[in-house]
């Protein structure tokens, strides 16, 4: 090269006089004309253990061993400089080397993380497609350029995005809409919104990560001033630096409440996808606690502590390996089963009449969602035991094998709220004395049900008049107009009412089964067939 130039500032043919080669991250950052005129574009890959041998040979260095250089190949550049450049290393001092890079130089491996499989599958593809842009085969338009995470904190949104930035070697950059809030009035927040997304697309290859998405608001059909004309301003901002940004940047909103998103946001070429992050199964609760272990205890055993483990979030679990770690190094010793154990919070019993009215109020749930057709079987199983410091009791759940329901209609919405409120009337069926477990929290039956009743009044014009307020998406958790609000109570007061009837016809069957539910701890039923105890 014999002439120094910059790519901050705009280059073109005119430019080019004595120079001979261009160096760029990105074949996408040198503009099209100059790409034109070049006599060759040579795509530089990471260095491979023939490399790094190559490197060591021409500065005169003796040979690393075939298991430092293998353990060298895909490490940060800056590792492996550091590697090549020293006299003399052995295996162990590259470990070390590694081990003691920033966590910024080392980035999360997002396909050996456990769970996210969808999420996974959207990776690889934005992956694939990245790797093409970048050799210039793709047009950044033709990339998937943002997706929104939802689900309940600790679920791991923040995780994903940055082992996404890892995955496509893009830098990660995160905020907050509380952030971009907190700077003071109207003007002062879109500021800071505008500085956010400046800084993302000041250089090709950004994960720009913004938390709190929901707190953006949404804007009122007519605007009427006041509030109403202060989020009117701010989403319209969000939209236009979300159409200016760059390329190379992708865009990652992160939620617990979608429902409060502005519909606008979450068009295509915007937030186009949405990923629902829930709170780990038994299986990805073992494989979380694995991952965090380094594989040192089999996933047998891991099974057994992860079925006490019941509602913990993935950051909870990571917390509770981490102290199981702590508990056996301090003791000098590898980690045990008992130390994973021994983190395991302190349960108490439920009491047999408690179990039984546990088991009634799910198989109120199954036996009304076979009467009704809701689905084909239902697997019942409740627990002997909680933990009195948890935000919520598990104390039994129903899965269903559904039935397919490609065309709703209003009946079937009735159907499914009769089965959200089965579990209550079953325990007014047989004890006259219900639980709160029914309500109380989002996604709880209750809430549930009220959520589709809303959906079929102010959205779906199921209601005594064919109405419309707005769309299905903000309907849910939002109270309607009064008039409207009238006609959801007389839906629920009127599928419960249905519901108490199917169960009291079926009391017998109904007791039958929960006492079944009590002496095996899982039962699965089918419609039209004998009961299953698992």
């Amino acid at each position: 090269m014999k002439k120094k130039t910059s790519l901050d500032k705009p280059i073109s043919v005119f430019d080019l006089s004595g120079l001979r080669v261009l160096i760029a991250d990105s074949v996408n950052e040198v503009p099209l004309d100059v790409r034109f005129a070049a006599q060759e574009i040579v795509h530089v890959q990471p260095p491979t253990a023939d490399h790094i041998r190559a490197a060591r040979r021409v500065l005169g260095r003796s040979p690393l061993s075939d298991e430092s250089v293998q353990f060298l190949v895909g490490k940060p550049q800056n590792v492996i400089v550091a590697a090549i450049h020293r006299t003399s290393v052995e295996l162990t001092e590259v470990q070390a080397l590694v081990k003691s890079a920033s966590p910024e130089t080392l980035k999360l491996e997002l396909f050996e993380l456990p769970g996210f499989d969808e999420l996974k599958s959207w990776a690889k593809s934005v992956q694939t497609d990245v790797e093409r842009w970048r050799r210039g085969e793709l047009f950044w338009k033709d990339v998937s350029r943002g997706a929104l995470l939802s689900g309940p904190p600790g679920t791991g949104k923040t995780l994903f995005a940055s082992a996404l930035a890892g995955c496509l070697g893009f830098k990660l950059l995160t905020t907050t809409v509380g952030a971009w809030q907190s700077a003071g009035y109207l003007n002062d927040m879109l500021s800071e919104m505008r500085k956010s997304f400046d800084e993302a697309n000041s250089g090709e290859g950004v994960v720009l990560l913004i938390d709190e998405f929901d707190s953006i608001g949404t804007r009122p059909v007519r605007p009427i001033g006041g509030s109403d004309q202060y989020w009117q301003v701010v989403i319209n901002e969000f939209l236009n630096q979300m159409n200016g940004v760059r390329n190379g940047v992708l865009v990652i909103g992160a939620t617990n409440h979608p429902e409060w998103i502005d519909p606008a946001i979450l068009r295509s070429g915007r937030i186009e996808r949405h990923f629902v992050l829930s709170l780990p199964d038994k299986m990805t609760r073992a494989e979380i606690l694995r991952y965090h272990l380094g594989d040192a205890l089999p996933i047998e055993s891991l099974l057994k502590v992860a079925d006490d483990l019941e509602g913990k979030s993935a950051a909870s679990l990571e917390e509770i390996a981490r102290n199981a770690r702590k508990l056996a190094r301090d003791e000098s010793r590898d980690i045990e089963l008992r130390d994973l154990e021994a983190m395991l919070p302190e349960k108490l019993a439920y009491t047999l009449k408690q179990q039984f009215q546990l088991a009634v109020h799910e198989a109120g749930h199954a036996l009304v969602a076979l009467s009704v057709g809701y689905a084909a079987s239902a697997t019942i199983e409740i627990r002997e035991a909680f933990d009195p410091n948890a935000g919520s009791h598990f104390g039994g759940r129903t899965t269903y094998k559904m039935n397919e329901d490609h065309f709703p209609t209003e009946s079937g919405l009735l159907d499914r709220i009769a089965v959200c409120l089965a579990g209550m009337a079953a325990e007014s069926v047989v004890f006259d004395n219900r639980s709160i477990g029914s309500g109380g929290v989002a996604g709880s039956d209750v809430e549930r049900a009220t959520a589709i009743a809303r959906r079929m009044v102010g959205s779906y014009g199921l209601g005594k008049s064919p109405v419309f307020v707005t769309n299905v998406e903000l309907i849910g958790s939002q109270r309607l107009p009064c008039r409207l609000e009238s006609e959801v109570i007389e839906i629920l007061k009127t599928q419960y009412e249905r519901t108490i009837a199917i169960l009291n016809s079926e009391k017998a069957r109904l007791i039958e089964l929960a006492s079944d539910v009590v002496n095996n701890r899982t039962v699965r039923i089918e419609r039209g067939s004998d009961t299953d105890a698992a």
